[in-house]
């Protein structure tokens, strides 16, 4: 028989109904379905606001944790960040980031007419890969894989491509197959995940604490993969300095492609597109600007203010390659063993995406606890079991407070408020 759970003031689960409840509520579609779903699995009738509630609490105090772990990092000396606090470190220690899509509900400002964005905002997503590898004498992959010279491929991967669509909240999802297929790539072992809309200072904060608990720090290989944005290389400079710095192979090559097709019939294009291509992934990028300066010169500069013509892309491309041109030696990568494309980080926003986008999805505060618990979810370490073993044993000593016989037991506790308990010296 269906149980009615919600009708308390305070919090009306068990810890582990609790769980569930907030399992629910960041996995499934909606709360509403979320409510649906305990009902069919857990046979307990919980209020889609009771989920709602329950889980962007829950979310809060995911946050603070992380936060409070990130102002704990900040507080150590330099001596004692460069140190690891774990034995586990990673042969490759890598960080990537990329940004996800998210409506708001804030119509105060109205968009123009005509304004692509809309009420879409920049989520941020950020991993900590631990990975294993070998090092190479040689480029272990001097030809660029078959996966970067197929006509139809390129034509999905650029529309894929955040920035190279006109409506990337409505780009179709490609398979989640990583495009770096080539031989001798680094073993990916374990990934945690960040998630915010805090901005990239935020973001930046929780990734280097979380990397410098995972032994990050004393790794020998540090490698920080990400697109071109700048914000990314902002966060490279403030808390990842001493990492090599890679631009995403994927993300420039589609910059490459769209050079190289615009304005002029596709064999002629092709052709320059696969010699460039090759160019690119050898890490001869002074070769490869040489090369699109000459077709620069062929179609002219673009007008100004211009965004669209085949000169104003073929420039685009050049501003991008000239900026990026000492994150591009993919050969030298390959031979160090370090990854050079981000396709984990672009398949972990989507995974969050799932959640948090949807064209009639519309959020406001609560976003933020909904990113955290998404991001908590898919992340393969224990920082979110462990998480729930103190929560479980704070909603135990609250319960044991509440029992007026109980309260010898609870000696070294005091109330704080509302789940939030803080340690005392116990009478003696």
């Amino acid at each position: 028989m269906t149980r009615v759970i919600g009708v308390e003031v305070d919090c009306p689960f068990t810890p582990g109904m609790l769980k569930k409840v907030v399992h629910a509520g960041s996995q499934s579609a909606s709360f509403a379905a979320a409510t649906k779903d305990l009902e069919a699995l857990a046979e307990v009738k919980v209020s889609r606001e009771r989920v709602a509630r329950w889980t962007k609490r829950t979310g809060q105090d995911r946050i603070a944790h992380v936060d409070t772990a990130a102002a704990q990092y900040e507080a150590l000396s330099l001596p004692a960040r460069r140190k690891s606090p774990t034995d586990q470190v990673p042969q490759v220690a890598c960080v990537m980031m990329d940004g996800g899509r998210i409506q708001i509900r804030d119509r105060s400002a109205e968009p123009k007419a005509g304004q692509v964005k809309g009420y879409w905002r920049e989520s941020l997503v950020g991993c900590c890969v631990s990975m294993a590898s070998d090092q190479h004498a040689e480029d272990p992959c001097p030809t660029i894989p078959k996966t970067f010279v197929d006509p139809q491929r390129m034509s999905d991967l650029s529309r894929e491509i955040k920035g190279f669509s006109a409506h990337p909240e409505t780009t179709a999802e490609l398979p989640e197959d990583s495009p770096d297929d080539r031989p001798a790539k680094p073993q990916v072992l374990v990934r945690s995940v960040t998630a915010t809309r805090a901005g990239a200072d935020t973001l930046g904060r929780r990734l280097v604490a979380d990397a410098h608990q995972r032994g990050f720090s004393a790794a020998k290989r540090k490698v920080l993969v990400a697109d071109g944005a700048a914000t990314n290389w902002s966060v490279h400079r403030k808390h990842f300095s001493d990492y090599t710095a890679i631009v995403d192979f994927t993300h420039a090559v589609c910059y490459v492609w769209t050079a190289a097709m615009a304005g002029r019939p596709s064999p002629e294009a092709w052709s320059d597109y696969t010699r460039w291509a090759q160019l690119l992934w050898s890490g001869q990028v002074d070769r490869l600007i040489a090369a699109v300066e000459i077709r620069q010169q062929q179609l002219g500069s673009p007008p100004e203010g211009e965004e669209t013509s085949p000169a104003a892309q073929v420039a685009k491309t050049l501003v991008y390659l000239t900026n990026q041109r000492t994150r591009m030696k993919y050969d030298e990568y390959r031979k160090a063993g370090l990854p050079i494309t981000s396709s984990h980080i672009e398949s972990t926003v989507k995974q969050i995406n799932r959640r948090v986008k949807g064209s009639e999805k519309f959020w406001d505060q609560g976003a933020e606890p909904l990113l955290q618990l998404a991001a908590d979810h898919i992340s393969e370490t224990n920082d979110f079991d462990q998480f729930w073993a103190r929560r479980h044993r704070d909603l135990a000593i609250m319960r044991c407070y509440q029992t007026a016989a109980c309260i010898p037991q609870c000696a070294g506790y005091t109330h704080a408020g509302a789940m939030n308990w803080r340690a005392v010296a116990a009478p003696s």
